[in-house]
Formats: C-alpha cells, structure tokens, sequence
C-alpha cells in the first residue's frame, strides 16, 4: 500500500485555540485506525496528563503492534483508556499504545490545553 493510500489526512479543531493538522496511519494498527476513521468526525473534550493529551473516542479496542515509547507529534490508541492520545514531545508512555498517525502542523497547540476543552476530529 502507498503512503498515499495508507495515510489519512485528518484536521483536529480545538475550539477557540486553534488548528491542527496532521494523518491517520492504516499501516501502523489497521484495525485501530479502520475503527477510528468510520466514526470521524468525533466531538469530544480533552484531558491533559504528564506528557500527553488524551481524547476518550469510545470505539474499545485492544493493543495492536503495540509500542511503548514515542516521539513527539505521534497520535496514538490507549487501550486501557479507550482513548486517543497527542504526545507534544518524546515519551515514554504508561502503557502500551497502538500508534495511529502523527501531528505535521500546529504540535504546539498542545502544550496549552486545559481539561475539557472541547476538540473535533475530522477527516481533512
């Protein structure tokens, strides 16, 4: 599968602060991914912890090519939170997640979150 047919481009709104850009990956946790983009676009609030951001998606799917250490801009799957994660820098995560993609532009913007900012997924 290319790039181009593997990726999804996706914009991710957070409600009066901004933009920000960036892909789902179906190479890296296909299932996962499948499962994310049939319910896009998803309104949900944030909730920021040490070293990432977290979305609940409800979609309740379990570990797939499962990592433990990202980079900063990866999007990610948490199981055990049945929520999607932003890591706006290089981390270690608290347990294993399925990698889904990565932020391309605005990674910033999530620095400054406070919980329950209101945020939309989108495919872009």
């Amino acid at each position: 599968m290319s790039d181009e047919l593997s990726r999804i481009p996706i914009k991710i709104t957070v409600i009066d602060k901004g933009e920000a850009t960036g892909y789902l990956n179906r190479l890296t946790a296909p299932l996962t991914v499948g499962a994310i983009s049939q319910r896009l676009p998803i309104n949900s609030r944030t909730s920021p912890a040490m070293g990432h951001i977290s979305i609940l998606i409800n979609i309740q799917r379990g570990t797939e090519k499962p990592v433990t250490q990202v980079k900063a801009g990866t999007i990610a799957y948490w199981p055990r939170s049945d929520a999607l994660t932003i890591y706006p820098k290089d981390t270690k995560t608290y347990g294993p997640v399925n990698k889904i993609g990565e932020i391309e532009e605005n990674l910033e913007l999530f620095n400054r979150l406070r919980s329950g900012s209101r945020v939309i997924i989108e495919k872009s």
